[in-house]
């Protein structure tokens, strides 16, 4: 049996912020808390991540009914892009992530 402790956060896109005298938009999120749990990183997963490339650094469970195609999952103080999504079941489904450089 799963252990839901792992306190994250979904971060859903919420529109744009202009900065003063820059034509730059930066994205603002809305963080959607969650409890999750982590899973082992197994080695054919390793093995697939480095056949394609990919960095794979976590990989946590979520219920499927509170993710809505979020790209970026917050940890404590660490970002992460989710790389890939499994359905393990109608009530769970599982994200690979991947640890991101320099925040978000």
């Amino acid at each position: 049996m799963a252990n839901w402790d792992l306190e994250i956060s979904l971060l859903q896109e919420d529109g744009y912020v202009l900065e003063k005298g820059k034509l730059n938009k930066t994205i603002k999120y809305k963080e959607i808390e969650l409890f999750a749990f982590e899973k082992p990183i197994g080695r054919a997963e390793i093995y697939y991540a480095g056949q394609s490339n990919t960095e794979l650094t976590k990989i946590i469970v979520i219920h499927s009914f509170e993710y809505s195609d979020e790209q970026l999952v917050k940890i404590g103080n660490t970002y992460y892009q989710i790389i890939n999504t499994y359905k393990i079941s109608n009530e769970e489904l599982e994200l690979k992530l991947k640890a991101k450089k320099g925040g978000i």
